[in-house]
């Protein structure tokens, strides 16, 4: 009798442990961000691009830079490393949330064969306010919240088939968690409701601002699951 009472105490403690160690994230809803400032200032390739490959580069084909927003996608296209005129202008109407696309095409000498190779570099950002939204006392405050009000209450019978879950939402003017929303399922109802109210009932955020202190919006996502980390 003994056995089996420490034998089930150290399941319980496995599958707790399980639990408060499955990894989660909150992240801005973006793949590579990118501010007004920085897009208002460039005048090259290089400004816009950390890292930029100049060194490859033996001949420019075409440079196009397109921003995408809601409503429409505009573009400008040069042949140079250096922005026209028209490129500086488009990055400049650029507004939060717009995603800024940089299609580079170049010869670069092939080591091998000698020959000028013609290739592509692909380059996506997306513009994100000057001051980020912030969870009330910054990152650890909001892991613990998560950890106590949804990561410790999945149920210990979720986790064999738990899938990565991924949710959505927007971090109002107000502060206000809003449109929280499913975008990949855990495949386990239980779950993402869990995960979904624990959204819902989040504690004011400082909402983000732009460049003049205005407060506007910001999209963010939840990740349970395999983070990628």
């Amino acid at each position: 009798m003994k056995k089996e009472i420490i034998t089930s105490l150290l399941v319980l403690t496995v599958l707790s442990a399980f639990s408060q160690d499955l990894p989660f994230e909150i992240k801005g809803a973006y793949a590579r961000p990118v501010r007004a400032e920085k897009l208002e200032k460039a005048t090259t390739m290089s400004d816009l691009i950390d890292g930029y490959p100049s060194s490859w580069i033996t001949e420019y084909v075409s440079t196009g830079i397109q921003i995408v927003s809601d409503e429409e996608v505009n573009q400008a296209l040069s042949s140079s490393e250096q922005l026209t005129p028209e490129q500086v202008s488009l990055l400049k109407s650029a507004g939060l949330g717009d995603e800024v696309v940089i299609d580079i095409k170049y010869k670069s000498r092939n080591i091998i064969t000698k020959n000028l190779d013609e290739r592509i570099l692909h380059y996506t950002a997306t513009v994100i306010p000057e001051q980020e939204a912030e969870y009330p006392g910054g990152r650890e405050p909001m892991k613990a919240y998560l950890q106590e009000n949804a990561i410790r209450k999945i149920p210990n019978e979720s986790f064999k088939e738990l899938q990565q879950v991924i949710f959505l939402f927007t971090v109002d003017e107000h502060g206000q968690v809003i449109n929280a929303r499913i975008t990949t399922t855990s495949s386990d109802p239980k779950t993402d409701t869990l995960l979904l109210e624990a959204l819902n009932n989040m504690p004011k955020w400082k909402p983000a601002e732009n460049r003049t202190g205005i407060k506007v919006t910001q999209d963010f996502e939840l990740i349970v699951g395999n983070t990628g980390c």
